[in-house]
């Protein structure tokens, strides 16, 4: 956590351009780092990714330095660049200010949403990251999607009243005179994000000046972890992309289904049971060709190949398994993509089929794999050629 409150990202979150010096330079680990007098540039912590940007030197207007990451460690804040500076090097730096907008709108409503949980279940935020895609947070108790909707719509009210995001700075001293939410024990001054009536957080973060800049604050995804839940999280622009997509899928899906969105997932349960009565009509016509198949196989059969057969690739283990009661040595399906090229579907529940693999390999260039009961792969070859070899395994 960041303790220098008087840091240009806290005095004002909207700067977005400052004038510098470089007072130091390091490389580690094939990264190179460069430290200002000041800086608007948030380092990373709590959750919220360092910010990115510039660095042109003043006079040198091509002389552009890129910012992809900023950190904090050895009570410095670090940038790291594409290029290094000499100490001294006057610069002007200017971040991606919509990048930073961006993570403050996910941050400002993680408080929201997390204040609501604390309040009305008692769960503690115990982790909350923030990628350039979604915003993820983790509490200590578990929210049913029941539950979630209604924090959810709690969190956008807040968001609709607009209100005023506030910052307190206290002291140790002061520190028991507040109820606040904080993920570490606080034994220094501590910087206090208050949205009144929501949440009061300890949090070095930086914000938004107000409730309705979140825009919106959607949860997209629940899951079970260490105990508690995990919530992913979409805001402000991100929740607007978020809907245009599923609008955009739905309006895709209907026009397929002839559907419109009040009547598609009727559509679709309808379309499901056709399929499935498909499916089940298939399979009755598949078993009365394999039961007619099997009446006229010769007693004490040992090896049935099928050539190019009409069934689907899902269904060749079905028939493998249904025909092996009338073989005493295996079942193999082959299937020709073209005069040289061909797909073999074996299986047995005499031989160790894996023994066959390198034979199949010197011979017909197999590729694929599988274990003792089943193998399958692609072969290279003449068809005749490859059934002689099959027929006389032992």
């Amino acid at each position: 956590m960041v303790d220098n409150f008087g840091q240009l990202f806290y005095a004002d979150p909207y700067q977005s351009e400052f004038t510098a010096e470089i007072i130091s330079v390091k490389s580690e680990k094939n990264k190179l780092w460069l430290a200002l007098s000041q800086t608007c540039f948030y380092p990373e912590g709590g959750g919220q990714p360092g910010d990115q940007g510039i660095l042109q030197v003043i006079g040198q207007d091509e002389q552009i330095v890129k910012v992809f990451d900023t950190i904090g460690s050895d009570s410095e804040i670090w940038h790291q660049v594409d290029q290094l500076l000499p100490e001294g090097t006057p610069i002007v730096g200017q971040i991606d200010f919509a990048r930073r907008y961006d993570l403050m709108q996910q941050h400002s409503g993680e408080h929201i949403f997390s204040g609501i949980v604390n309040r009305e279940y008692k769960y503690t935020n115990v982790g909350f990251n923030i990628n350039a895609t979604e915003m993820t947070f983790d509490f200590d108790g578990d929210l049913t999607w029941t539950q979630i909707a209604q924090v959810e719509k709690e969190a956008n009210q807040a968001i609709y009243e607009n209100i005023p995001i506030e910052i307190r700075y206290i002291t140790k001293s002061e520190q028991d005179k507040w109820t606040y939410r904080s993920k570490l024990e606080l034994d220094q001054n501590i910087r206090l994000v208050i949205i009144p009536g929501y949440d009061t957080c300890a949090c070095a973060g930086t914000h938004l000046a107000r409730t309705g800049e979140i825009g919106q604050i959607k949860i997209v995804k629940r899951e079970s972890y260490k105990g508690g839940v995990r919530l992913t999280a979409l805001c402000g622009a991100r929740a607007l992309s978020y809907f245009q997509n599923i609008l955009q899928v739905m309006r895709n899906a209907g026009e397929i289904m002839s559907a419109n969105p009040n009547n598609l997932i009727e559509k679709i349960n309808n379309q499901q049971s056709e399929i499935s009565n498909l499916k089940f009509q298939i399979n009755k016509k598949n078993k009365a060709w394999l039961d007619l198949f099997a009446e006229k196989l010769q007693p004490n059969t040992k090896r049935i190949i099928l050539c190019n057969p009409e069934f689907e690739k899902q269904e060749w283990k079905y028939v493998c398994r249904y025909l092996i009661g009338h073989a005493s040595d295996f079942v193999c399906i082959l299937r020709s993509e073209n005069q040289h090229d061909h797909i073999i579907f074996l299986y047995s529940e005499k031989f160790d089929l894996k023994t066959l693999i390198p034979a199949l390999k010197a011979k017909f260039d197999f590729r694929g794999g599988g274990n003792q009961k089943l193998i399958q792969g692609k072969l290279q070859g003449q068809l005749r050629i490859i059934e002689g070899f099959l027929n006389e395994i032992t």
